[in-house]
């Protein structure tokens, strides 16, 4: 009943900040608590509350509420359901503490805060896969986290701790280390290797991740103080480097089969859309669709993770037939999720990315950077269709099993946030541009047709294409970034300090693995034996005939 109780609390302050958020429309709220002056520095925690701050965390605690009554059916019986509660709200408090800060020692405490509990959620399996996937995690964040430190220390020259009372238009080492903080948290290239190996992380935990905390509080830093350092983003080197992750994460996308490992890379496509979007100088439409991806990604991993339970764990695509037959309603909320995914017209993510990508036509990019932009937007077509047609017309691998009481209120909750989705694009677009007029030419309107178009013939290329060993090889390393990115991160680590392993010392030559490895051994000095006995018959028998026919 503590899942339960955690998400009607979640809920009830998801409506009061929603209600807050109508009534700060355009103006804010600075709350600042002094707690230590020391000669000339004001350490204080700086609080804002406008409408960016309130209509992002409303939709925080909405999909947190979700998720912690949606791990009372998936964690069902385990024994540490309730460090997973703990962790879990460790977790959202961390990106609270986030959202609403603009002074140094809170922000840290957010940032901090939610890079060392990501990676006891993400090892919360207790296995050797879980523990690479969480340092890997972890450890890649730490390079942001050192860039956000030293940002700080430039800042701390003026004597003051927030954003708010310094002007940073003309710093470049503060835009860059800022910058390069927000790269590593919302896993741009190339420190994307670290967002598929969080996959071993339980799927609420994944929905969670990948749709309003870890990953997009990069982005959100980045909108948060956009004015401070305009100037930084909309350079050439920021744009192509989101573009370069759009377009792997789509490529690997579609030619992968792990469930969840295609709608972690459609999140990666989807980060690198919004900072894109953040390159082209549209902030607003970057927190737009920010939002927007929260809601629908959310919806994809709980309807994912209702699939992968009933399965019994399996988590490949090819096994994932007669999803519409099983469970009606997870796969209604699955389809238009991915529908929301690509822009499907009138649905939320409809609203948002279709004015990123007519934007984009007019933005004045070169040729190349203008067709690797609708390429990656033609692959985030081409996956999502490709899971819907899996879905639907494949053979039923599998049969339902749950418990109807255990699962009618996060059925409740999961059909309300579904209700959200389908009508929070419009709602909140006229809300957020309620001031401004947007004016884009009729022929732009008719490229969104063609995209469209083009995906289709792309899903129907990839399908009769064949698997081959090279292939498997460059996209089962995502362009080798987990050479890059990944096992350099580790070893750079571990050669800082001195390990001594207890475990691979005489306790465990002596112990059960000694044991084992004796057996295992054994094993092969019998196969070795019957095979030199073999061969000594063998040369006998050739020695004897060899003398016989000299004699």
């Amino acid at each position: 009943l503590l899942g339960y109780l955690i998400s009607f609390f979640l809920l009830v302050f998801h409506l009061i900040i929603f209600f807050l958020f109508s009534i700060f429309y355009n103006s804010g709220v600075l709350v600042s608590f002094s707690f230590l002056f020391f000669q000339c520095y004001n350490f204080d925690f700086n609080f804002l509350f406008d409408y960016v701050s309130l209509g992002f965390s409303s939709f925080v605690l909405l999909i947190s509420s979700v998720v912690f009554s949606y791990s009372n059916f998936y964690l069902f019986g385990d024994k540490s359901l309730l460090r997973f509660f703990v962790l879990l709200g460790l977790f959202v408090g961390s990106m609270m503490m986030l959202v609403f800060s603009c002074g140094f020692f809170s922000i840290m405490i957010g940032w901090d805060g939610l890079g060392l509990v990501s990676f006891f959620l993400v090892i919360y399996y207790s296995n050797n896969s879980s523990l690479s996937s969480g340092l890997l995690t972890v450890l890649s964040n730490r390079f942001g986290d050192l860039a956000m430190l030293f940002s700080f220390f430039i800042l701390s020259s003026s004597g003051l701790w927030s954003f708010l009372s310094f002007s940073l238009q003309n710093n470049f080492p503060f835009s860059f280390l800022l910058t390069f903080a927000a790269m590593t948290k919302s896993a741009q290239f190339p420190f994307s290797a670290w967002l598929p190996a969080a996959m071993a992380a339980p799927t609420p935990v994944s929905s969670l991740v990948h749709s309003s905390t870890l990953v997009t509080a990069g982005v959100y830093l980045l909108v948060r103080y956009y004015y401070s350092m305009s100037f930084f983003f909309t350079s050439l080197f920021f744009c192509l480097i989101s573009l370069f992750t759009m377009f792997c994460s789509g490529v690997l996308a579609t030619y992968d089969y792990d469930m969840k490992k295609v709608i972690a890379m459609s999140t990666l496509s989807q980060l690198g859309f919004m900072m894109f979007s953040i390159s082209m100088g549209e902030w607003v439409l970057s927190f737009f669709h920010m939002v927007c991806h929260a809601l629908y990604k959310s919806l994809l991993f709980l309807s994912s993770g209702v699939f992968i339970n009933f399965s019994y764990g399996g988590q490949d695509l090819r096994l994932k037939g007669g999803l519409s037959f099983t469970s009606p309603f997870f796969f209604m909320v699955f389809v238009f999720s991915s529908f929301s995914l690509v822009g499907f017209p009138f649905l939320s993510g409809f609203f948002s990315k279709d004015l990123v990508l007519e934007f984009s036509y007019s933005g004045g990019w070169s040729l190349l950077m203008l067709i690797l932009f609708l390429a990656s937007c033609v692959f985030s077509l081409v996956y999502s269709f490709r899971i819907f047609i899996q879905g639907l017309f494949s053979f039923m691998n599998y049969f339902v099993h749950f418990s109807f009481f255990i699962m009618s209120l996060p059925i409740f909750l999961i059909y309300f946030l579904f209700l959200w989705s389908l009508i929070f694009g419009f709602f909140f677009g006229n809300l957020l541009f309620i001031d401004s007029f947007i004016y884009i030419f009729c022929n732009f309107k008719f490229l969104v047709l063609i995209i469209l178009f083009i995906s289709f013939l792309f899903y129907f290329l990839f399908s009769f294409l064949k698997d081959s060993n090279s292939m498997n090889f460059i996209f089962s390393d995502f362009f080798f970034l987990f050479w890059f990115s990944g096992n350099p991160i580790t070893k750079f680590f571990s050669l800082l300090n001195l390990h001594f392993f207890w475990e691979q010392s005489w306790m465990e030559i002596l112990g059960p693995k000694g044991m084992f490895n004796t057996n295992y051994l054994s094993f092969y000095f019998i196969v070795f034996s019957n095979y030199f006995y073999k061969m000594i018959y063998l040369s006998l028998g050739i020695t004897f005939i060899y003398f016989f026919f000299q004699s």
